[in-house]
């Protein structure tokens, strides 16, 4: 982690005040990523992380501790990780972005979110996505959710039929051979924009 963003860390520790983190091999400073939705009014001014982790910085207790302490709205995770669970103490999170997912088998990480409404998960092999929409339907947040799967194996889908919950994009990139993918996704019943991706 750079010294200024550990000064940034520290500050919005000490007021128990909001910040979001990128979390990269390095800890080098990221100023955003790229945003995939296309209807981008409520996430324009997200995808803006305010301090960068090293991958080693999650092991490191007192940087952890001072994270703790923050009211954590966006986490842009830009490297694999053996392990996500650290995302759950982030109960106030808005948008949760995870690049090289590879080690994710299943997203049993998201829960006690009730602000999640931007979810966007590369490369996961998934039995399913059950945490991720019972997260949703126990949520407090905006009602138009935004879920993206790049290039992700997710064997059951059919949780999306108890999404009682407006989805105001659903953005699937199926993995290279997967064609039954529209079957798949759309028996929800509240998605008001769908896109594939070939």
């Amino acid at each position: 982690m750079e010294e200024k963003d550990r000064e940034i860390l520290r500050e919005a520790a000490s007021e128990q005040g909001y910040t979001s983190i990128a979390i990269n091999k390095d800890g080098k400073h990221v100023g955003g990523c790229f945003i995939p939705w296309k209807l981008t009014s409520s996430a324009i001014n997200m995808k803006t992380p305010r301090v960068t982790l090293a991958v080693e910085d999650l092991q490191d207790e007192a940087i952890m501790a001072d994270v703790k302490k923050c009211k954590v709205l966006g986490c842009y995770i830009m490297i694999p990780l053996e392990d996500y669970s650290f995302v759950q103490q982030f109960h106030e999170l808005c948008d949760l972005f995870i690049l090289y997912g590879k080690n994710i088998s299943d997203l049993s990480f998201v829960q006690d979110m009730p602000n999640l409404f931007l979810f966007y998960l590369e490369d996961a092999k998934l039995t399913d996505i059950r945490p991720l929409i019972d997260n949703c339907r126990r949520s407090n947040s905006l009602p138009g959710k935004r879920f993206g799967f790049y290039h992700c194996e997710i064997q059951d889908t059919s949780a999306m039929k108890d999404a009682d919950f407006m989805i105001s994009e659903l953005l699937i990139w199926p993995p290279e051979g997967q064609t039954d993918e529209k079957e798949r996704w759309l028996n929800g019943r509240h998605i008001s924009g769908f896109r594939i991706y070939d």
